[in-house]
Formats: structure tokens, C-alpha cells, sequence
């Protein structure tokens, strides 16, 4: 990755930003401030002096004394997750963009509770997949859900200082915490209880089971782990296995089956894997064609020629002692993004912003409204060649915006979600819920025709998108060299596991695989447990997704004004290695790697998930503060033994006991709601059918339903970022394989129906 240096401008170069938030909502101006924009960070409590503040804080200026009113009214975004008076600002400000961060959203009957980082995960239905079903839920640590909001944040406010070009109007873009972190986290959860009348084995109830399908296995040198998802990606792991006749016949080529069977797998499996190191096995997957991923630690990660030949990691940031500072997430070729600049630190001189630059891109736009009656990306064409989710989920978020997102997909191998649909290819829920929104086109890419085609719809793009294994479109003549050299205005976005180049930019990943290389997985477990690891969330997937889309709508952004192109590309290890910096710059100035804890805190107590009277039952709980636990002992009927967070945290066996038996006198949904009442941060762990029967949901519409044409009727996240002016659309539901392809090839194209329909019989397309 090359750094940028102090004069380079990022692609959001102009743009200002206050940042007003904890650090709980710090990474939203992290994101703008890597790709250019001027972030002044005013907290609304003094930030601490930490590992944390330094990686989320980085390419801000701050400083004593600032005054909130003074910079707002310079500034172009305002980021908020303190409770602003938000009518009161627009007042004052009305061509203000607002982002404003919320647990639980501005409206709805819990729009009044808070939750710190714990419960805010435990609302996310990610909490409850995670872990092994004889422990209680697992939290992934860090400020994860809070982070999914900043990202959805990122992207809204971006969009709504563009779409403010077109009219002048500023706007409130809200976006809930626990809206964010399900669609970042485990969208697929509220859509898998209406597929479970066709496909009756599928775990509607989202229930934890460690590694699930994504199997963990003993290597030598530590574990690796396993996405096998089609016939081909079975059959290149049995050859790594050197095709014991255990697991040969017909019937393990079905993934139901080998799911029933997963302890013969791992009797067969743990004995060959456990003789060879994690590097070979690697290699040999590779060679293969099936995906066997690596499980590192964070150091490892860190240290990764992968990693160190990508450059991902920062030596030489000010004020990070040379610790490891991760870069931004993404590499633009244009307008390059990353750390400018160390977090503002206590005794730094109040920042300020200087004098508008003249023609500032980012400057307020008529006064009045003119041309803001479409969508923001209305009339921008993306032509898609998106596989698995972290692609389409980008793509999703433009379609939301008003594009039209049209999707390549390839007759002879189709994207390898669509394999869930176990013989019908448009009945799957992962491919149907990460496909919204857009067209398919369905080509046979290996003849010289249908790559014409391809090629002719790249030419009719504004973006271009892939995430294919490394490599395949460059040998179809449609990778990045060709097409910029044909159009220099092209915006190409790929985003491969491992990232382009490098040792392992040629094998294909998933999101388990790509958390477990991060170093993600390591620290997202009990820390006494059998193997690393216990969760089947295909994390860092679905927020990476819409992390990319935020790169994606400043290059496209940067090119309508500029009329220049550029590639983007994201690494998803890196992706997932970013939301969680402040662990290897730990990591590194301890001199060791940190060890899973389950769900409990070094530096507070009580943190923890507590069983409450019903059925895997859980509630969780995080006292921040001494006030807090004051309270919270109010409520549970205990005296305070342990006034003092100290006191708390070297007694915590006894404060959880405390805890715990309290909790088990009633449901999870009532013990929380007692706690949120006396303000005090709980909140239930919640699953698929908590979500898909909650009021507060419901009230605020988080919930899309759709009619699927083959399956019917469909339960998906809604988009969680909620505009006060912006239009945005709700997405249909996905396309069957190739269901647009005479539509797209007539209008894009200009090919009468009657060309498609021959090309059709000779299966050039479908």
C-alpha cells in the first residue's frame, strides 16, 4: 500500500467534518478523515489516553477549548451520537449535514436506551450465534456493533453532502446502532425462518454451535479453517485429504449430509491435518481449488508477508511510538487514502478550519431547490461481477441510492451462494438475500461471444465491481489494465480476500476465513475451550461490504467532477483487521498477543452475559461507570459491596455471582428492561424470531418484506440509514439467473430480442 504523503489529496479532499462523539462512534470520522476529509474531533467527554483513541482518532485535529457552535458553522458534517438537539441545529444550521449515531434510533418505544459496546452486540443477533452451545453467547470485543453504525453513518453522511449539491438542503441522517450492527453482522438471520417450509434442516433459530460448517481443524502449528459451499470446493478438500474412502461416495456431495456427518469428517480430517502445518495445508487447498484458511493470531497477522507486502500496517504515524497503526481498509489509485496524522492529543492548540478553498467541491449548493427531485445515483450504471456477498453488498447500497446495478453472472458457474438452493438455483437464501436490487444478465464467459458481451457492458459502466478469485477477469481480458486503458473514467472496485498481489491474492476467501487470517477469531471465544474460535458469522463479509461502498461512492463522486477513473482495492482480511487496529498496536507494545476472555473486561465489571429464567435465555450487562453500578444495585437488590470499579474488578467472581442471581429470577426481555429503566446499560441477547416479533423493530419498519418470485413471501434488514431529504428506494427482491439478460442486452446494448433469443440457443447466454 503506498501512504500517501501530506499533499496528496484524498478523494473527499475539501470536505469538513466535526466529529462530537465518544468512542463509541469515533471511527465514523476515521473513515472520512482516511479517504481526505478535515475531521475536528470535539468529544463530549475527554477521550482517554489510550491504544483505542490512538487508531480511532487518527487524521483528526482537536485540541482545548474548541467550541462546538463556532466549527459547526463552518463545517460542512456534523457527526453526533451524544443526543444534540438535533431540531435546534438545523435551525441554526440549515445547510448542515447531521449524521446522527443512535443505540436504538430516534423513535420507537427503547429509543431511550442505552447500550454500551456488550449489550450493544447482544442486540445485533450476532451475540447469539456465537459460541459453543454448552457456554454462554460470545461477544467479538471492541466497539463492533457501534462500528457497523459508523460505517452505515459514513456512507449517509457522504451521500447527503452530495445529494446537497443538487439543492442546498441539509438534513438529519439517522442511523440506529442495533439496525447497523444486524445488517453488518447477520442479515441473513430474519430471512432463513421463511425458507425453512422448502429447506427443513436449515437452523432457523440461529442458535450458536461453534464452528458449525465452517470447520476448524488441527494442523501442526496451530488450526485451520474451512467454507466448503460447492461439489468442486468438496471435492478439492477430500484430495487435500488425499481421498480417504471414509468420506468418497456419493451421498458427501451433499451439503446436508455432510453436515449430519461432521464428526465423521472430523475423525477422518483431524488426523491428516493434525500431521501437516497450517501453510501446507494452505498451498495444498489452493492446488486444489478449495478454500482452507489460516487462523492467526493478531501478531501474525501483523507480521504476515501478505500483509507487510500490502503495506496494511503504519510505522511511522506521529505519536504511535512506531507501534503498527492500520492504514485505511481500501487502496485508491487516484486519490489516495490513509493515516495523514496521529489522534489529537491532550495540550494540542485548538484546530480550527481555515479559509474555504476557492471552488471548494464540498461548499453548499443553490439555496434553492433545483434538480433534487431524483435520487442521488440516478442515471449511474453499475455493471456487477459480484460473487458470495462483500461485491453485491456494495452494490446494494448504491442500487438504494438510485443506481442501476446490473449483475454478470456466469452460466457454467454460477455464483457459489446459489448452491444453497440444493438443485434450484434461485431458491437460496444466502444468494437471495445479498442480491437485491438489481439486474442479472447470465453469460457463458468461456466463449469469445459472451466475452464480447461482457466486455461491451464494462464499456456502458460508470463502476465496475468484482470480488472473483484473483486473476479471472484479467485472463478474460476485463481486468483493470484493460479496462482503464479503454476508459480512463472508469471507476474498477475489487476486493478479494487477501487483497490483489501478494503470496496469496489468488485464493479465494469467505468471511470466516478472512476474520480467522486477521486475527478476529482469535479473540472471539471462551478462553476455555477445545479450538479458537466458536462462531459461524460470516463476519467481516457484510459490514465490509458497506465499508467498501463508502471508497466506492468517493471515487464515483471524485470522477463526476473530475471526469478521472480509478481502481479501489480492498483486502476483506484487512477489512476485519481494521475495525479491531488498536489490538495489534496492543499486540506489539506488550510483546504478546491477548488472550480470549469470553465476554468479561479488563478494565470494568460487571461485563457479562448472564442466564436468565427462559429457555438459552441470555441478558447482557455492562456497568462503565461507578453511578452505573450504583443503580444496578438498586434494581437487583444487593448492597454495594464495591463501590469502586477496582473494587468490582478484583472481587469479579463475586459481583457476577451477585449478578446472575438476580437475573435467573425472570425472563431476559424483563430483567433488561428493569436495568434500562433504572439507566442502567442491559439488553437482551437476541435471535432471529426476537428480531422478526420485536415492537420496537417493527415500529421503526427495520424490516423489509418482499415476494420473492419463486420462494414468496421474504423477510430482509432493512436499510438502516434513515434520511430526513435524501430519497433512497427499498430494494426488490434478487433476480432470478439471467431473468433480465434480453432487457439489459436491448437497452444497454441496443440487441434486439429476437439476436438474445439466438444467442440463447447457442448458449452464449440465458
Amino acid at each position: 500500500m503506498t501512504s500517501p504523503g501530506p499533499m496528496d489529496p484524498g478523494a473527499l479532499a475539501g470536505l469538513r467534518v466535526v466529529d462530537h462523539t465518544d468512542m463509541r462512534g469515533a471511527l465514523c470520522g476515521r473513515i472520512l478523515g482516511d479517504l481526505g476529509a478535515e475531521v475536528i474531533r470535539i468529544p463530549p467527554v475527554p477521550d482517554p489516553d489510550d491504544l483505542s483513541h490512538a487508531h480511532r482518532n487518527a487524521n483528526k485535529a482537536g485540541g482545548e477549548a474548541v467550541e462546538l457552535e463556532s466549527l459547526t458553522s463552518d463545517a460542512d458534517l456534523l457527526i453526533d451520537n451524544t443526543g444534540l438537539d438535533l431540531d435546534q441545529v438545523a435551525k441554526r444550521h440549515p445547510a448542515l449535514v447531521v449524521v446522527a449515531l443512535t443505540d436504538m434510533g430516534l423513535t420507537g418505544p427503547r429509543s431511550d436506551w442505552k447500550l454500551e459496546p456488550l449489550p450493544a452486540f447482544a442486540s445485533s443477533g450476532g451475540h447469539f450465534l456465537s459460541g459453543f452451545r454448552e457456554k454462554s453467547p460470545c461477544w467479538h470485543p471492541g466497539h463492533l456493533a457501534h462500528d457497523c453504525a459508523s460505517v452505515f453513518g459514513a456512507i449517509g453522511g457522504l451521500a447527503a453532502v452530495m445529494d446537497r449539491r443538487r439543492h442546498g438542503q441539509g438534513q438529519v441522517v439517522e442511523v440506529s446502532v442495533q439496525e447497523a450492527s444486524l445488517s453488518g453482522l447477520n442479515p441473513w438471520s430474519v430471512l432463513i425462518p421463511d425458507y425453512v417450509e422448502h429447506f427443513p434442516e436449515l437452523p432457523h433459530e440461529g442458535r450458536r454451535n461453534a464452528d458449525g460448517n465452517y470447520w476448524i481443524f488441527p494442523a501442526r502449528d496451530g488450526w485451520v479453517r474451512t467454507v466448503i459451499g460447492t461439489p468442486y470446493q468438496w471435492n478439492g478438500f477430500v484430495e487435500v485429504l488425499g481421498n480417504p474412502d471414509a468420506l468418497t461416495g456419493p451421498e458427501w456431495a451433499d451439503g446436508v449430509f455432510r453436515g449430519r456427518n461432521r464428526d465423521v469428517i472430523h475423525v477422518v480430517a483431524d488426523a491428516i491435518t493434525s500431521q501437516r502445518d497450517r501453510s501446507e495445508l494452505f498451498e495444498h487447498g489452493l492446488a486444489a481449488g478449495t478454500t482452507i484458511g489460516v487462523i492467526q493470531s493478531p501478531s501474525e497477522f501483523a507480521n504476515h508477508p501478505q500483509v507487510v507486502g500490502r503495506g496494511f500496517f503504519r510505522h511511522d504515524v506521529e505519536g504511535s511510538e512506531g507501534l503498527p497503526m492500520p492504514d485505511a481498509p481500501w487502496q485508491l489509485s487516484g486519490t489516495p487514502a490513509g493515516v495523514r496524522k496521529r489522534a489529537p492529543a491532550a495540550g494540542d492548540e485548538a484546530a480550527q478550519f481555515g479559509p474555504r478553498a476557492v471552488g471548494n467541491p464540498w461548499s453548499a449548493g443553490p439555496s434553492k431547490r433545483s434538480n433534487g427531485d431524483g435520487q442521488l445515483l440516478s442515471g449511474v450504471r453499475v455493471v456487477e461481477f459480484g460473487m458470495a456477498a462483500v461485491v453485491p453488498e456494495a452494490t446494494w447500497m448504491l442500487s438504494d441510492l438510485g443506481a442501476d446495478v446490473i449483475k454478470i453472472e456466469s452460466v457454467a458457474h454460477p455464483d457459489s451462494l446459489r448452491f444453497a438452493g440444493r438443485g434450484d438455483l434461485n431458491k437460496a437464501f444466502p444468494f437471495n438475500a445479498e442480491s437485491r436490487g438489481r439486474r442479472s444478465v447470465a453469460l457463458d464467459l468461456t466463449t469469445e461471444r459472451g466475452r464480447e458481451l461482457a466486455l461491451d457492458l464494462f464499456m456502458a459502466a460508470d463502476v465496475v465491481a468484482e470480488n472473483l478469485r484473483g486473476g479471472s477477469l484479467d485472463k478474460l481480458g476485463l481486468g483493470w489494465d484493460d479496462m482503464s486503458a479503454r476508459r480512463p473514467d472508469l471507476v474498477y472496485v475489487c476486493s478479494q480476500g487477501y487483497g490483489r498481489g501478494g503470496p496469496m491474492g489468488k485464493m479465494p476467501a469467505y468471511g470466516p476465513l478472512n476474520a480467522s487470517f486477521a486475527g478476529a477469531h482469535w479473540l472471539w471465544n471462551h478462553a476455555d475451550v477445545p479450538f479458537p474460535c466458536g462462531t459461524t458469522l460470516n463476519h467481516p463479509d457484510h459490514i465490509a461490504g458497506k465499508l467498501l461502498a463508502v471508497a466506492v461512492l468517493a471515487a464515483l463522486d471524485h470522477k463526476q467532477r473530475t471526469g478521472q477513473g480509478q481502481l479501489i482495492d480492498m483486502a476483506q482480511t484487512e477489512a476485519a483487521a481494521y475495525l479491531i487496529g488498536d489490538v495489534y498496536m496492543g499486540a506489539a507494545a506488550a510483546g504478546a498477543d491477548p488472550q480470549a476472555k469470553g465476554n468479561r473486561s479488563e478494565i470494568v465489571a460487571p461485563h457479562d452475559v448472564y442466564r436468565a429464567g427462559g429457555d438459552d435465555d441470555w441478558v447482557a450487562l455492562a456497568c462503565h461507570d461507578d453511578e452505573s453500578w450504583q443503580r444496578c444495585c438498586g434494581v437487583i437488590g444487593v448492597e454495594n459491596r464495591w463501590p469502586t470499579n477496582a473494587d468490582r474488578l478484583a472481587d469479579v467472581e463475586a459481583v457476577d455471582a451477585a449478578v446472575a442471581a438476580w437475573m435467573t429470577g425472570g425472563l431476559a426481555a424483563d430483567r433488561a428492561e428493569r436495568l434500562q429503566a433504572a439507566g442502567v446499560s442491559a439488553m437482551p441477547v437476541m435471535g432471529p424470531y426476537d428480531h422478526l416479533g420485536d415492537e420496537h423493530l417493527a415500529t421503526r419498519g427495520a424490516l423489509d418484506v418482499l415476494e420473492h418470485p419463486v420462494v414468496g413471501k421474504e423477510t430482509h434488514v432493512g436499510n438502516p440509514i434513515r434520511f430526513g431529504f435524501t430519497k433512497t428506494r427499498t430494494a426488490g427482491p434478487s433476480p432470478l439467473l439471467g431473468a433480465d439478460t434480453v432487457e439489459v442486452l436491448g437497452e444497454v446494448l441496443g440487441i434486439p430480442s429476437e439476436e438474445v433469443e439466438a444467442l440463447a440457443e447457442a448458449g452464449i447466454c440465458r
